[in-house]
């Protein structure tokens, strides 16, 4: 089952990256889709058959969403930081470690 899993996920990641080689836009479009989210559930629910661990789990994700799109702020202003792709990266990382460290300071 788990070579299943890993299939269906790599299948997944790899249809958005050739679809964003093809456009942006649409490659866009399919990851701002929760697609990991809803696998992993999907799994965690095949897995333990244990709707309310899989709503505990809905949860945390809703909750962290708002602080991993601050990833991105590296890379919406790079026209004027023209900072390499790897900096922006790291530091975009950071930024969404940081901001998912303070929101579970928040939640406690």
């Amino acid at each position: 089952m788990l070579v299943l899993k890993i299939l269906i996920s790599v299948a997944v990641l790899l249809a958005a990256a050739e679809a964003a080689k093809r456009s942006p836009f649409w490659g866009a479009v399919i990851v701002s889709l929760p697609l990991t989210s809803m696998l992993a559930m999907a799994w965690l629910y095949w897995d333990t058959r244990d709707a309310a661990r899989v709503s505990a789990f809905a949860r945390d994700i809703f909750y962290l969403v708002p602080p991993s799109l601050l990833f991105f702020l590296p890379f919406l202003f790079e026209s004027r930081s023209h900072w390499p792709f790897w900096l922006n990266f790291a530091v975009g990382a950071a930024l969404a470690a940081s901001g998912m460290l303070g929101m579970r300071f928040v939640l406690k």
